[in-house]
């Protein structure tokens, strides 16, 4: 079990897959765990796993078109994501690549199945077509952002998301708050940061949601209401973050968290401006 905030290290994992050999099928590991704002190291990882019998399997949901993913000089062997995150889309669309050593274990498998059933999508893939019906209208709405991100060019889209994060826990640390996430794997997707003492986390979002339209997310599960989390992907530029920190003062403020106001926001603009 890996504590919340840090992420699962390739040494760990390689001596797992050494005590226990071919037992183990799959290594299965997210890219950016979003509950946590924890970035694991993929190509680490991919180089303990790739010269065992075990594919390894990458959660890229979040962070798809925001954080790097070699796939194929990585070897990773099976990648999944979805059109809502860092793709800039509404929910709709699942993506998956998958390698030429995970579509045996496919292949074999005698799990029930039907509309998720790869071997069908990968027919229908050589008609350059889809198993079942899709939505056409994400779909064309893809083509435009993947057209954004090809415009940008995806080393320019890392580095904007990077300068936001960088931005955004410099603001956290000024306004005496701290980060959740161990800085050794903070995500460039999406940082969350611990609710000060004596203020209450989902009141603090909702009302910048509710009186300031300013969306960001609060803590989940053992975390509701202790943490909250700004996101840095997709379309969002630094006039963004710039905005829901100053928002994030006001109301902290207001709810009684004494500190210097504006401090945030210089000390993001101070990251923006290098």
């Amino acid at each position: 079990k890996v504590e919340w905030g840090k992420a699962v290290s390739a040494k760990e994992i390689s001596s797992r897959l050494k005590a226990q050999g071919s037992k183990v099928k799959a290594v299965f590991v997210t890219l950016c765990e979003t509950s946590t704002g924890v970035t694991t190291d993929i190509k680490a990882i991919a180089e303990v796993v790739k010269d065992t019998q075990a594919v390894l399997a990458v959660d890229a949901i979040s962070a798809l078109g925001v954080i790097d993913l070699k796939t194929d000089e990585w070897q990773v062997d099976v990648v999944v994501s979805g059109s809502q995150k860092g793709l800039m889309l509404p929910p709709g669309l699942g993506f998956i690549s998958v390698s030429l050593k995970a579509w045996p274990l496919i292949a074999e498998s005698k799990s029930p199945r039907y509309y998720f059933d790869l071997r069908m999508a990968k027919k229908a893939w050589e008609s350059t077509d889809t198993a079942f019906t899709t939505s056409v209208s994400l779909v064309v709405a893809l083509n435009a952002a993947l057209k954004m991100l090809k415009e940008e060019g995806l080393e320019n889209v890392f580095s904007r998301c990077r300068k936001m994060a960088d931005a955004l826990r410099a603001a956290v640390k000024a306004l005496g708050l701290k980060l959740f996430a161990d800085e050794s794997c903070a995500s460039d997707a999406i940082t969350a940061a611990c609710v000060p003492p004596g203020i209450d986390g989902e009141k603090l979002v909702k009302t910048m949601r509710d009186s300031y339209g300013i969306t960001i997310a609060g803590g989940q599960s053992e975390l509701k209401g202790k943490t909250f989390r700004v996101a840095t992907m997709g379309y969002l530029n630094e006039f963004d973050i710039i905005l829901a920190l100053s928002c994030l003062e006001k109301v902290l403020y207001q709810m009684g968290y004494k500190f210097e106001l504006g401090a945030g926001v210089r000390a993001a603009e101070e990251v923006f401006l290098k």
